[in-house]
């Protein structure tokens, strides 16, 4: 199955380790996370204004404009 994440973009359910609200980059460890993703262009985007999520893959990290929560019941919902 599929999850549509806004912006155009569609991620396999499978591909997905979590998805996290992007208010929680302030906290250390998340802070540390993103500055690695961006630096080792794991992530792409860096303007996190535009943006209420991000959804950690094995691959990459993607932003999305949708909130966590809808994220995860549309997850659900697809199951």
């Amino acid at each position: 199955m599929f999850l549509h994440v806004g912006g155009g973009k569609i991620i396999f359910h499978r591909d997905i380790i979590g998805i996290f609200n992007l208010n929680l980059r302030e906290k250390p460890v998340n802070k540390q996370f993103l500055e690695s993703a961006l630096s080792s262009r794991f992530m792409k985007a860096s303007d996190f204004e535009r943006y209420k999520s991000f959804i950690v893959t094995d691959d990459t990290v993607h932003l999305s404009p949708i909130a966590p929560v809808t994220l995860s019941r549309r997850k659900n919902a697809t199951l």
